[in-house]
């Protein structure tokens, strides 16, 4: 295993770009917003960056979900944190905790696109990739809103929508 840590996109809100388009609205998943945020952040950790997919999460199906599993187990890293859309987040943390991989993975997102000047990407990839840094025993952790916690001490607090630590 290496020290270097591994970025795995899924996509969601936090790689959302939104190209002008005529008589209409849309918006497409665009590179991992990470390759954009670590020059700013003047990280000189050893990281690789791969797209598992690039979906909303509300698209992210089981298939995908198994897809991002094995990309875990096959790397030869041991850290490594998923940027991933917040509705489905803790759906995927529960099944990459069930296949009790030998790693720490921690996944985050935002609420509003990395593009966005006021975007809460920067803060929750940097404060992930302190974190994961950190941390020392195996898991699957959510990593949003200041806090990092292991996924199943995490919920979203639907009169927020924040994730919070459960009570």
């Amino acid at each position: 295993m290496s020290d270097k840590i591994l970025v795995l996109q899924t996509g969601g809100t936090i790689d959302k770009c939104y190209p002008k388009t005529i008589l209409g609205y849309s918006f497409e998943i665009g590179e991992p917003a990470v390759s954009r945020v670590l020059p700013r952040a003047q990280s000189s950790m050893a990281m690789e960056v791969k797209s598992v997919c690039r979906l909303d999460s509300q698209d992210v199906t089981n298939d995908d979900r198994i897809k991002l599993a094995r990309a875990c187990r096959e790397s030869g890293v041991k850290k490594i944190l998923v940027t991933h859309g917040t509705d489905t987040m803790l759906d995927t943390a529960r099944m990459l905790s069930e296949e009790q991989l030998d790693k720490i993975i921690v996944i985050t997102g935002s609420f509003l696109p990395e593009t966005f000047k006021d975007s809460d990407a920067d803060f929750n990839i940097g404060f992930a990739l302190g974190c994961l840094q950190t941390l020392t025993s195996n898991g699957v952790y959510v990593s949003m809103n200041g806090y990092t916690l292991p996924w199943s001490k995490c919920l979203r607090d639907p009169q927020t929508n924040m994730f919070v630590p459960v009570p």
